[in-house]
């Protein structure tokens, strides 16, 4: 990695039309690939029906995964949450795309009620009691 700081993204959004929850496997399993090769590490969660994402690395190339995640057809009504500077480290080092299904947990709602920075706290509470695959 360059020196370069690192930069944060976490967003909210909904299933689209169209879409079962199946096609949730196929996102994990491209995002592990190509986050892992680019330096890119975060957690996805899933309720059935809403996303929540947070993502973190290198600028440029997080750029270019944010932009990807906007075009994607899968999902609808993609919400910014937090796009800054990462200071202090990453706060998920060693998952290059964690996953919980979140079906039966009000933390995606939680989280979208919250402020940006709530939300990440929220989320690094809880993160140890959700089932990440």
């Amino acid at each position: 990695m360059n020196n370069e700081a690192l930069f944060q993204f976490a967003y909210h959004s909904i299933l689209a039309h169209g879409y079962s929850a199946t096609c949730v496997g196929t996102i994990i399993k491209t995002a592990r690939a190509f986050n892992a090769t680019h330096g890119i590490t975060g957690v996805l969660l899933f309720d059935g029906e809403r996303f929540c994402q947070y993502i973190e690395g290198e600028p440029t190339t997080l750029d270019i995964l944010v932009k990807r995640i906007r075009q994607d057809v899968r999902h609808k009504d993609v919400v910014t949450m937090l796009h800054e500077p990462l200071y202090g480290g990453r706060r998920y080092p060693s998952w290059s795309m964690a996953f919980s299904d979140v079906d039966e947990d009000a933390i995606i709602e939680q989280m979208i009620a919250s402020t940006p920075h709530e939300a990440l706290a929220l989320l690094k509470d809880r993160h140890l009691t959700l089932d990440i695959g």
